[in-house]
């Protein structure tokens, strides 16, 4: 909100001075406010009112004695409770002074407090008929000097918010107090009312005490918790989204649109909704929202928080340009560009990757940019941009992870810290390969450059002819002889050798060889650092199956094989001398295979248009499992191996092979299992139940030689090697096919196994540390500063699994600000979020030798030594630190993951 309507409180606040009303005991008299965040001496640092009076000073609602005193535990009058409520509710300035008020005699008001009680009269915060018969209840006292009791406290306030329907239903309604019974049976509605609201609460956690007086901080608590209850605009007071956070300054955008900043100061106190006790400026929320009070110096003496809401949403794209004449920013999203407005005269606050603050005029056209536009405004305006690459000047060394020459997009990975980065590079940036210029499409993904940046774009790029290129062509022939291949590009004749080992890929065939390769097929062929093919990749063709069919006969004069299938239709082929039979992965020969093929024998036939490829005696089949039969006298498995194809297959006891898994048998196979089955030799029978299992898992090491790969099992030093073989798919986190040298030592993997036998995908795992600002559980997201000083925001979905200990939860709501946490995708695609528990320590000393952190310790066998390394975030707040820079005795928080410390925090 802006610049709140003035309460009716007789009583002038200004950006300068702030005159504030002074409690003397018997009356309230004008006095003046205080500069101090705490204006009270007798309400120490830490008291557990000092926020509620300190607010509600500010708001001219309460003030003190005199002499700096206040008098927290001092009772209130009913008399002054009364004016209290009144000024609470911005009543003051409606209130009649001059009148002449006669109240019976048996009710006994001092003077001045007579016109505000009168006001609670006719807006029925109080009514008479209660009011006078307390009165001549009490004979011989006064009825607005007597301390106001706390049960009727309760109703004054139930009243003063507006509750009295919830009070009126909530007649004959009980406490959970043991002392219920003591409260008046017309005050206990409103007392349950109260307590409902959430805005008293007992003495003890058992008793409420209703006729013990209520002491003047208890009363400020009270009516500094119920203004979230009602919409009153004090005199000095704003609200508003913070946009900005210094320590010498607040912006604030108002619900008009406007904005403004507002000086902070050591004596400012801040708060937040969800706490009685004062904060610190930290604790404040970007982008939420907040109250703020003005003192007597002119800065802002009291900030609230008051929810923990983001009102901004983030878009996401290329910047265009910027017309700062008309404040307008352009945004290419990929399909469309698109304006979007900011406030010229608080300009968007703009910084890079790195934390750096920039300007709108440095920010290079092309660069990947977020914008925070507000949801306050009807048309939301944007208040801030960041920069997903660095603006200042620098060099680096990284390899390039993608590259586009027509958008000059290029992303690459630190070699020395593995950090990712966005960079643009100028449409003028010079390419050097070995020292020699080269055109951009040169630049390939997996080259390792060296770069320099200038104002934010790359200016010059050199990189080495790297081990491996690619070219595109078309096939003609291989002469085996010389080992060549030969093939076109466009109608030149090229012709390179091949190696010994190398690899033909052809799409659903998992053991191509050149002998595959057919006239005309579109090539790429990976070429090695000696020029030779180590790969062929054929592209626009694919090879189809049919699965199961049986042998309907074969003539060996014409060499022709006809199949059928279980709708019995028939297939006939002719079996060239290229024909491959496969038994069990064992390779037959022609006359070998021919043999086998009688009346009746089931075969997988793998085909390219009208050319057989390979006969496959039928050995398994892969797929889902519809039903496991386990009970009949024959028992079956139900397999569908194909969305045509579904296969019965009986079995005895076969073996069954479970990843991780010593004791699996027939029976833990169930309905909707991914299954590789093998057959006997007589195909009659399951010998082999392979149950595909995927499971997280760290990469040790590779070993490109060899296809190797091995994986580190989650909380051991246990290791286990696999062989990846050419039907092994190795994925990004995105799901992009990548090599096996993309998959370094410490990668999270999950990996997809068939059984105990083979390895059927690896797929890289995104994976994200840092500390919690703030969650939004509507949005199912978490924002998270990540230790590169950058802010991102988290989805995590319906169901997140939060990890903290042994204990999980679901609840998004449990994860608190500042607590460190490192997220994930597990084997199941679900969003495990790990909360990284602080130890607590006194540093002692650095160790160079061990390049360790050691600590104080108690006992000889408690750890006191934390090896740190490059990638451990060592800091003071956002001040990055050595880990030599700290003093002996200087209180550390250690962050430990995956049994490495991650980072160390002064």
């Amino acid at each position: 909100m802006l610049m709140a309507k003035k309460p009716r409180i007789k009583q002038c606040v200004s950006a300068v001075a702030l005159t504030a009303l002074v409690w003397t005991g018997s009356i309230w008299t004008t006095g003046t406010a205080f500069a101090a965040t705490n204006p009270f001496n007798d309400v120490k640092t830490g008291h557990w009112a000092e926020k509620h009076v300190s607010k509600l000073f500010l708001q001219g609602i309460i003030s003190g004695k005199g002499e700096g005193k206040f008098d927290p535990s001092g009772n209130i009058r009913r008399e002054d409770a009364v004016i209290v409520a009144l000024r609470f509710l911005g009543l003051a300035d409606q209130i009649d002074k001059n009148g002449s008020i006669a109240f019976p005699s048996t009710f006994q008001v001092d003077d001045y407090a007579k016109p505000y009680v009168m006001e609670a009269f006719k807006r029925k915060i109080l009514l008479t008929n209660e009011e006078y018969d307390l009165a001549n209840s009490e004979k011989g006292k006064s009825w607005g000097q007597a301390n106001a009791s706390r049960e009727w406290v309760a109703r004054l306030l139930v009243r003063a918010i507006g509750k009295e329907a919830a009070a009126t239903e909530n007649s004959g309604k009980t406490t959970a107090f043991s002392d219920d019974g003591k409260i008046e049976s017309d005050l206990k509605p409103y007392v349950v009312t109260a307590v409902n609201e959430k805005l008293v609460s007992g003495v003890t956690t058992t008793t409420f005490e209703p006729k013990s007086p209520i002491n003047r901080a208890s009363l400020a608590t009270l009516f500094s918790k119920a203004e979230s209850k009602v919409n009153v605009a004090y005199n000095g007071q704003v609200s508003g989204v913070l946009l900005a956070i210094a320590a010498d300054k607040l912006t604030v955008l108002h619900e008009d649109g406007s904005l403004h900043d507002y000086p902070v100061s050591a004596n400012t106190m801040f708060a937040r909704f969800d706490s009685d006790k004062p904060g610190t400026l930290a604790s404040l929320k970007l982008y939420g929202k907040a109250t703020l009070i003005h003192g007597a110096d002119g800065n802002i003496s009291y900030v609230e928080q008051t929810d923990d809401n983001t009102y901004i949403k983030t878009v996401d794209g290329a910047f265009s340009k910027v017309n700062t004449t008309d404040g307008k920013i352009w945004l290419d999203l990929g399909d469309s560009i698109a304006s979007y407005d900011y406030d010229k005269s608080v300009a968007p606050v703009v910084t890079d990757a790195n934390g750096n603050t920039a300007a709108l005029k440095d920010i290079p056209v092309g660069t990947a940019i977020s914008l925070k536009v507000d949801t306050i405004r009807t048309t939301g305006k944007v208040v801030a941009i960041t920069i997903k690459q660095s603006v200042v000047n620098k060099t680096g060394h990284a390899v390039v992870t993608a590259w586009n020459p027509a958008s000059n997009a290029l992303t690459v990975s630190d070699v020395s810290t593995g950090a990712s980065e966005q960079l643009s590079v100028s449409p003028t940036a010079t390419f050097k390969q070995s020292g020699v210029f080269v055109t951009p499409d040169v630049l390939k993904v997996g080259y390792t450059v060296d770069y320099e940046v200038k104002a934010g774009v790359v200016t010059s790029l050199s990189f080495a002819k790297p081990a491996l290129t690619t070219v595109a062509g078309k096939f003609l022939a291989v002469d085996k002889s010389n080992k060549t291949i030969q093939y076109y590009v466009g109608s030149d004749l090229m012709v390179k050798l091949y190696t010994d080992n190398v690899k033909v890929k052809i799409d659903g065939m998992t053991d191509a060889t050149l002998d595959d390769l057919q006239k005309n097929d579109d090539l790429t062929l990976t070429l090695d650092g000696t020029d030779r093919v180590s790969q062929i990749v054929v592209n626009g063709r694919s090879v189809q199956y049919l699965t199961g069919v049986s042998v309907a006969g074969y003539l060996a004069a014409n060499k022709t094989l006809s199949l059928y299938d279980s709708a019995n239709k028939a297939y006939n082929f002719v079996l060239n001398d290229n024909v491959r039979y496969d038994m069990n992965g064992v390779r037959l020969d022609a006359a070998q295979a021919v043999a086998q093929l009688t009346a009746g024998k089931k075969v997988t036939l793998a085909y390219s248009g009208s050319n057989v490829i390979t006969v496959y005696f039928v050995a398994k089949y892969s797929g889902t499992v519809l039903e496991n039969n386990t009970t009949a006298t024959t028992k079956t498995l139900k397999v569908q191996v194909d969305p045509t194809n579904v296969v019965s297959v009986p079995y005895n006891f076969p073996f069954v092979e479970v990843y991780g898994s010593t004791t699996a048998t027939f029976a833990d196979v169930k309905a909707g299992d991914l299954v590789t089955v093998i057959l006997n030799a007589n195909q009659d029978q399951v010998q082999t139940i392979q149950v595909h299992k995927t499971a997280q898992l760290e990469v040790a090491s590779v070993d490109i030689a060899t296809s190797k790969i091995r994986f580190k099992k989650a909380g051991t030093t246990a290791t286990d090697d696999w062989t990846v073989t050419s039907s092994t798919a190795l994925q990004d986190a995105n799901g992009a096919t990548v090599p096996l040298s993309q998959f370094t030592a410490g990668t999270l993997v999950n990996a997809t196994f068939a059984g105990k036998t083979s390895i059927l995908k690896v797929k890289a795992v995104t994976t994200t540390y840092g500390r919690v600002v703030s969650v939004n559980t509507a949005n199912a997201s978490v924002d998270i500063s990540l230790p590169n000083g950058t802010t991102v925001t988290q989805n995590v979905g319906t169901s997140p699994v939060i990890v903290r200990g042994t204990a999980t939860s679901s609840a998004l709501s449990t994860l608190l600000p500042d607590e460190r946490v490192w997220v994930r995708q597990d084997e199941n695609d679900r969003t495990v979020i790990e909360v990284v528990p602080a130890l607590k320590k006194e540093f002692w000393q650095y160790s160079a030798a061990l390049n360790a952190i050691q600590v104080f310790h108690s006992t000889t066998t408690e750890e006191y030594t934390y090896p740190v390394d490059a990638q451990t975030f060592i800091h003071q707040g956002t001040t990055i630190l050595k880990p030599n820079q700290f003093a002996n005795g200087d209180s550390i928080s250690i962050y430990i993951l995956k049994g490495k410390v991650v980072e160390v925090s002064k």
